[in-house]
């Protein structure tokens, strides 16, 4: 702008910036699974621990996890763990419960069938999980460990990512081998392990369909490069355990039962349950 004499400048406003609002890991598993790449994933995976999770009775399970698969199904009481925002389990008139992988508020010996879905790989500590899991299962208990492989092409596509990484990319993706280490140092047998899924990681429901060949030709060729693994232990037989509340798990400890592998936390004011 010109006046007498003188020349003010134009001022302009900057716009402000946004921040970037964090977005829950978990939330994020969540809705890639809805995506048809997630559902197909989710699918084979499923079809995959039907086969593995050895014939018998299973009273009380448990899933942790943001996946939305239904391992539980052999499980006669079954609970699932549920983001913030959510408030119905995979099934109706099902148990939910809002806990950390890491710190799971049952007690000692208490799960017949536990279930983690894709969860080592988005734990800050999945050795701590692990050692969790172990606490919690009953002897001659099945614990499910799925997650995605380290060597494959999945893994070498989220190696390639760089800046911001979105779910399932941001996890420390894990190798079939370390997964079977870490149990069998927890005393846990290996039952059974599967590789699943040899199709690249598309986007596209039509590709993915039309790929699906590749599926027996990597169970024949390339086994050990799967997208994803699934892995099935169980829990030596060192004593006997009843009942599944969560908020009986203290009550337990306290009647001090067959010394346990870990010694046990108080499930006091970190488990919100609701009913579905």
């Amino acid at each position: 702008m010109k006046g007498k004499g003188f020349w003010i400048p134009r001022v302009t406003k900057r716009p402000k910036r946004v921040s970037a609002v964090a977005v829950d890991p978990g939330e994020q598993m969540a809705q890639w699974f809805e995506t048809p790449l997630g559902k197909m994933l989710a699918q084979l995976t499923l079809d995959s621990v039907s086969r593995l999770v050895p014939p018998g009775y299973y009273r009380t399970g448990f899933q942790a996890g943001s996946a939305r698969i239904d391992l539980l199904q052999r499980a006669e009481q079954s609970a699932f763990e549920i983001l913030p925002g959510q408030t119905r389990a995979l099934r109706d008139q099902e148990l939910v419960v809002r806990c950390c992988p890491e710190q799971l508020p049952f007690g000692a010996r208490s799960i017949d069938l536990l279930a983690l879905p894709f969860v080592l790989e988005f734990s800050a500590d999945p050795h701590a999980v692990l050692r969790e899991a172990y606490g919690v299962l009953a002897p001659e208990g099945c614990l499910v460990i799925c997650g995605f492989n380290r060597w494959s092409v999945w893994g070498l596509r989220r190696f390639l990512i760089r800046g911001v990484r979105r779910a399932p990319w941001n996890g420390r993706f894990l190798s079939v081998h370390q997964v079977q280490d870490w149990t069998r140092l927890l005393g846990l047998e290996l039952t059974s392990a599967e590789s699943v899924f040899y199709r690249p990681p598309v986007g596209r429901a039509g590709l993915l369909e039309r790929l699906s060949f590749l599926e027996a030709a990597g169970d024949r060729w390339w086994p050990l490069f799967s997208g994803a693994y699934v892995v099935v232990v169980k829990k030596r037989a060192f004593g006997q355990t009843n009942g599944f509340d969560p908020a009986l798990g203290a009550l337990r400890r306290q009647q001090k039962p067959l010394v346990s592998a870990l010694p046990r936390h108080a499930a006091k004011g970190r488990l919100t349950v609701v009913r579905g």
